[in-house]
């Protein structure tokens, strides 16, 4: 029910968003040649910039889904952060849609129209969107009221709480609750019943007399896998009296990804560790990768010549450096660096966590290290696909075994490309730091990742600098 709710609720604002776009380029339009501001050359066709209307329609509907802006409605998010993402993502449509302009030679548009078009489509946006939900706030209070009754215990609880409040087209209460567990037993339970108000009973004795006297009409069973067992016998004198069952599965102690689910002839297969850049994502994600490597290999390709020749003449051949580091999916791949310690710097101590007492880098070596420069040559390995500009960053094998028995959901963090930036990098979490911290990092970002995170976290790397306290 919430997912055909929140689908009906994403088409809606789909459709007001497209709608935004062209009502504030005809608005553009008027107030340009319309109002107050001077005309010295004529006032153009509007059929001119009728013409443009395909393109921005399908310039702002590519780059707000591939921003994740679809993605996240239905869930609970502040207007401010909503504000923020819709204005990124204008911003980012805005240039593709100059961009395309220019190649436009039948016309060139207005400067100031463009500016105007800018100023007044991302407030257009956000007003549609108000409206919008609105409108639905309207519809649920006068619809005709639907009765749940939530069956279940522990933290699923609230996932079950969660879903009955997302059906934005329904005027939903929760008649009844039922635990499955004594919730004396339950510190959680208890909270639960005191934050929501709703009146908990035990499993009833008889289901046909508690829901004679209890009317409802859907139920959602919320309960910890270990109880699905007992519960056989009750779900069948459930489905003898009501037709609408929904049951939340326990998953959530099993990932901390979106799940899936498909259907392999016939038969539903849940997904648990489904990552968000498949499909089209990866498509999109793979040419960015590409288009950017391309770009800061012509913008660095000086300043790398420059590093190769002080390596040769300063520690000799070979100037790079290729380590293992475990990437997609735990496979292994050589990564490339500009060399910064001796050949035989792991020859007697083997592989060596680096911390900011090592002394083992050359003095070349250890600038190079503490100004990232020596990460520069990884740009090839982008273009051969093994890393990414963004993502986790890669770790060695024999470090990966280490940490993969001492902390929970380490290998999770490759289940995208590894990145030569990322999360836990522009948050300061780099060198010997918090492993723990890191990968918080690095899921954060597999959870929420979208292209405007890949090009804000691209940004404050560059913004921040190379160098860091935490880079040896």
């Amino acid at each position: 029910m919430a997912d055909k709710n929140r689908k009906v609720l994403t088409r809606l604002i789909t459709l007001a968003d497209l709608i935004s776009v062209v009502v504030g380029w005809l608005l553009a339009y008027g107030i340009r040649f319309h109002s107050f501001f001077p005309v010295s050359k004529g006032i153009p066709d509007l059929i001119m910039y009728l013409k443009m209307i395909p393109f921005l329609l399908m310039t702002w509907f590519i780059v707000f889904s591939f921003s994740g802006l679809y993605k996240r409605i239905g869930t609970h998010r502040s207007p401010l952060t909503e504000s923020l993402d819709v204005l990124q993502a204008c911003i980012i449509s805005t240039l593709f849609f100059i961009s395309i302009s220019f190649f436009y030679d039948e016309y060139r548009y207005s400067r100031l129209t463009l500016v105007l078009f800018a100023v007044l489509h991302p407030s257009l946006i956000l007003l549609g969107r108000s409206l919008i939900r609105k409108w639905l706030r309207r519809y649920r209070k006068s619809a005709q009221g639907r009765r749940f009754l939530l069956i279940g215990s522990g933290p699923l609880l609230n996932k079950g709480l969660d879903i009955i409040r997302q059906s934005y087209l329904e005027n939903v209460t929760i008649s009844q609750l039922i635990l499955t567990e004594d919730p004396e037993y339950s510190d959680v339970d208890k909270e639960f019943c005191q934050k929501t108000g709703i009146k908990s009973c035990g499993i009833p004795e008889n289901w046909a007399d508690f829901l004679t006297e209890n009317p409802c009409d859907s139920v959602l069973i919320a309960i910890p896998y270990r109880q699905y067992d007992s519960w056989q016998t009750q779900l069948k004198a459930i489905a003898d009296q009501i037709t609408d069952i929904r049951i939340l599965p326990d998953l959530y102690r099993l990932t901390r990804f979106a799940t899936g689910i498909d259907l392999i002839a016939g038969t539903p297969v849940i997904s648990i560790h489904e990552s968000p850049m498949e499909g089209s994502s990866a498509i999109l994600k793979r040419c960015i990768d590409i288009i950017g490597a391309l770009t800061a290999l012509l913008i660095f390709s000086p300043l790398m010549l420059l590093i190769a020749l002080l390596i040769r003449l300063s520690a000799g051949s070979p100037v790079l450096y290729r380590q293992q580091r475990m990437g997609l999916d735990g496979k292994t791949f050589s990564m490339m660096k500009f060399r910064s310690m001796p050949h035989d710097s792991e020859s007697t101590s083997g592989a060596v966590w680096a911390s900011k007492s090592d002394q083992r880098a050359t003095p070349l070596g250890a600038f190079l290290r503490k100004s990232s420069l020596d990460e520069l040559p990884q740009l090839f390995n982008v273009l051969k696909g093994d890393m990414s500009l963004v993502g986790p960053r890669p770790e060695r094998p024999v470090f990966v075994n280490q940490f993969r028995h001492k902390v929970p959901g380490y290998m999770l963090r490759h289940k995208v490309k590894a990145g030569m930036t990322g999360w836990a990098q522009i948050n300061g979490w780099r060198g010997d730091t918090s492993i723990d911290k890191r990968i918080e990092c690095d899921l954060y970002y597999i959870q929420n990742w979208s292209l405007w995170l890949d090009i804000r976290i691209l940004f404050l790397t560059v913004v921040r600098g190379f160098v860091h306290p935490n880079a040896y």
